[in-house]
């Protein structure tokens, strides 16, 4: 019973992390030495309800304020685009059923691979070698595939900016904050200065059996987070973005929704699979050697997911009788204030994280300025990630 209270704290912890643009599971993690002593046992409900809310709700800012975090920062001008429409609340439960989705399928396929006895890291030992040619050759359909010599330079400007920023000097959790916040929070938020929030349509979407088919291809995809540490959730993706368009603007949200959440399922799994984590709560409970099992992780992440989606929902409702009611441009002014301070401070190195952050607003600006597309703006992740594996 005292596991399913601390289950639901984390949830709504979660709640609070995502709501607060800047504000991650990881600034939470890293308290762990200090709030351990307070939770002991119940620590791991308590993470795990953290970090599966947490990216449930994040479908919100990112769909009705336009600001993102790492994971959502491919999703996030699909989701905005639905509610600048009045189908707002359409774009955040169809990113939600794909997270469940992705939840679902990501166990049924952990409990595949444990029934087949497969071998991760005789896997990862085999795909290694090939990882960096993949990315070079997604990066070469990017070029091929661009629709003007803008976008071309918003591939290239975004990837050196990764070399430079990611992989040739110091990096931390807030430097990506400033990298994401910039490229497209802030840009999305100048454009929302001269706008009203239009009136919605609170309308529960239509369930298609593709969704399913998405679900399924976008979980696989997310499968090989477990073996490839260098490689983040936010990568994948932009990969997966590339395979599904957004021409079919609901399908691709389902499909970000199930890889978003697949991605932390399965990092939290992966525990299990190698004993290492690949996501910052993961490693938390890793390195403070905390006793779980898998019938316990599996329960907590089911039972926290179906609270979570349930409260996305109710709490998407709500925000979308409030938000018409506020000055939407005082609102953009005052969240690219905060966003601005909150890259100055959780930083040791300031001055260098707001260099960082002007130049990521440039870049953001000039995509959309040039109508790129702007999920080519992730290049900043893939290049510095193809350095890493060819080194």
């Amino acid at each position: 019973m005292m596991n399913i209270l601390y289950l639901f704290f984390g949830v709504l912890t979660g709640i609070f992390t995502c709501l607060f643009p800047g504000i991650h599971p990881n600034n939470i993690a890293v308290l762990s030495i200090f709030l351990l002593p307070y939770f002991g046992e119940n620590f791991v409900p308590f993470l795990i309800g953290l970090v599966i809310s947490h990216y449930f709700i994040n479908f919100i800012p990112a769909a009705f304020l336009g600001v993102p975090d790492d994971e959502t920062s491919v999703s996030v001008l699909p989701l905005h685009k639905l509610t600048l429409k009045g189908y707002g609340y359409e774009g955040v439960i169809l990113s939600g059923l794909g997270a469940f989705l992705g939840v679902a399928i990501s166990l049924v396929f952990v409990l595949i691979v444990l029934l087949m006895k497969i071998d991760i890291n005789t896997l990862y030992l085999f795909i290694k070698p090939a990882i960096p040619f993949i990315l070079i050759l997604f990066v070469i359909y990017q070029i091929i595939t661009a629709k003007h010599i803008w976008e071309i330079a918003i591939i290239f400007l975004s990837g050196i900016f990764g070399i430079v920023v990611l992989y040739l000097n110091y990096s931390e959790l807030s430097t990506l904050t400033a990298i994401f916040t910039g490229m497209f929070g802030v840009p999305i938020l100048l454009n929302s200065l001269n706008s009203k929030f239009p009136k919605q349509n609170i309308t529960f979407p239509k369930f298609e059996l593709i969704y399913i088919y998405t679900s399924l291809f976008a979980t696989v995809t997310g499968f090989f987070r477990i073996f490839l540490p260098a490689v983040s959730g936010a990568q994948l993706n932009f990969l997966l973005s590339k395979i599904i368009k957004e021409s079919n603007l609901r399908s691709f949200l389902v499909s970000q929704g199930a890889i978003i959440l697949s991605n932390e399922v399965l990092s939290l799994l992966a525990l299990i699979f190698i004993g290492k984590g690949r996501s910052g709560v993961a490693e938390t409970i890793r390195l403070l050697n905390l006793k779980f099992s898998l019938n316990d992780m599996i329960f907590y992440i089911i039972v926290s997911s179906a609270i979570s989606f349930i409260l996305l929902s109710y709490i998407s409702k709500f925000l979308l009788k409030i938000l018409p009611k506020i000055n939407f441009r005082l609102l953009s002014i005052f969240l690219i204030i905060f966003c601005t301070l909150l890259v100055l401070v959780v930083s040791k190195y300031p001055i260098y994280n707001f260099i960082v952050y002007l130049t990521a607003i440039f870049i953001g600006i000039l995509a959309n300025k040039s109508n790129s597309n702007l999920s080519n703006m992730m290049n900043v992740l893939v290049f510095p990630t193809i350095l890493l594996f060819l080194r």
